[in-house]
């Protein structure tokens, strides 16, 4: 299935590669934050037919609805490990867009993390990577779930 940006995601994290170390980290952050709102885009606009709208932002909860409503399980084709992964990316890109990228309660919980409170989260390259791999399954899932309406 395609439609999705990641290719420019993962070339922003090929450039990031040989930047320096501010401007590295700004286009890994900008690589997480473009997955998320492809994949957020790309849910919405394939689900747009349906009696509700949905937001893709809070992964989670968009799983729990179709599950619910439309008897589809979007994280069915990944590990449960690779799902939390998944929510936790998430987390983070909430991090970044809402809280200049700063752990705050919400996120302990909602992650389990062992990250101290009022530091600045860590968003890894290879994080990003991994997350447009796993996604590429969960879009896979959503469309065929959608497509069998």
């Amino acid at each position: 299935m395609g439609g999705l940006p990641f290719d420019l995601s993962l070339k922003l994290l090929d450039l990031a590669a040989g930047a320096e170390a501010n401007v590295q980290a700004k286009l890994v952050e900008n690589a997480l934050e473009d997955v998320v709102s492809a994949f957020d885009g790309f849910g919405r606009e394939h689900c747009a037919g349906l009696a509700y709208k949905l937001s893709f932002q809070n992964i989670d909860a968009a799983r729990t609805k179709l599950q619910k409503e439309e008897g589809f399980d979007i994280g069915a084709g990944v590990a449960q490990d690779e799902w939390d992964f998944v929510c936790e990316q998430f987390q983070k890109r909430h991090l970044l867009a809402h809280k200049m990228g700063i752990v705050d309660e919400e996120f302990v919980r909602k992650t389990d993390s062992r990250l101290p409170v009022g530091r600045k989260v860590p968003i890894e390259e290879a994080d990003v990577r991994s997350l447009v791999k796993i996604l590429k399954t969960v879009v896979d899932t959503l469309y065929g779930g959608v497509a069998r309406r």
